[in-house]
């Protein structure tokens, strides 16, 4: 998520993400290394109006309010002691998550396929990487992915924990 939202982790000249372009200062040609790059040491909002560029930020920040959600509810679910509540809270701290994990899935893959796609226009440049923060989209992605599965698992531990408590009745003639 923060390579998209930020694209000034970049060693490059030229650095684009959702939000913002920008060109270093230490441009070797002190001009705008592509048409409608900003110039050296500024920038600015994206000059291509692309529609897949909206629609990862507007997916990416949706999966960020889902993921917040679901961290949310898992507390109250945390918090509560009937399990029919925790359950409840649990399920859908379990299912925004997944949602959240789908779109963020999507978003990761769509920009870069696209970008890609998009290349053409950006002139005689041959060479485009991502930097690390790239990579921690993905980790953070595969951790939500990890926090719904213990959502599934922690919801079945209680419930075989409670369908393993026993009750004995004893009979009558000892109760004195």
């Amino acid at each position: 998520m923060p390579k998209l939202l930020n694209p000034d982790g970049s060693e490059g000249s030229f650095r684009t993400g959702l939000f913002l372009e920008c060109t270093a200062s230490s441009e070797p040609s002190h001009a705008a290394p592509l048409r409608e790059a900003p110039l050296p040491g500024k920038c600015h909002a994206p000059a291509r109006d692309s529609g897949y560029i909206k629609a990862v930020a507007a997916l990416m920040i949706i999966a960020l309010i889902f993921t917040a959600i679901a961290f949310f509810l898992n507390v109250c679910g945390l918090s509560k002691s009937d399990i029919r509540r925790k359950y409840i809270f649990y399920k859908f701290a379990t299912y925004l998550a997944i949602l959240a994990v789908l779109m963020e899935l999507t978003a990761l893959i769509v920009f870069p396929a696209c970008f890609y796609v998009k290349m053409k226009e950006y002139g005689s440049r041959r060479d485009w990487e991502v930097d690390w923060s790239y990579g921690l989209a993905w980790g953070a992605t595969l951790f939500t992915f990890g926090a719904s599965l213990l959502l599934i698992c922690d919801k079945e531990h209680e419930e075989v924990y409670y369908k393993e408590k026993t009750i004995y009745n004893p009979p009558p003639e000892l109760m004195n």
